[in-house]
């Protein structure tokens, strides 16, 4: 099982669906149904889980930025949303 190490150094256990659940949030945030953007969803979230697999452990801005590269890359709306909620929590990678 991978450990994610958290900005605080502290880990937890790699958990696609929180993953995904962030990605979706995003999504929302975007002004669209996770319907609308089922592929976008898919394409980020299991690029970092393929990622994670097999590894003891990685660091949050790992995952992080495999996601932000893969929505900048599927939906400008999406990665946009995710920067503001970065911005918006004080997160600082």
């Amino acid at each position: 099982m991978t450990d994610v190490v958290k900005r605080n150094g502290q880990r937890e256990p790699f958990r696609e669906e929180k993953l995904r659940m962030s990605i979706e949030g995003a999504v929302k945030d975007a002004g669209f149904d996770i319907s609308q953007k089922r592929d976008v969803i898919e394409h980020a979230s299991q690029d970092a889980t393929q990622m994670a697999r097999g590894m003891d452990q990685i660091e949050v801005k790992q995952i992080r930025d495999t996601v932000l590269r893969d929505l900048e890359q599927d939906d400008q709306q999406v990665a946009q949303a995710w920067r503001n909620f970065e911005r918006t929590h004080g997160m600082k990678y």
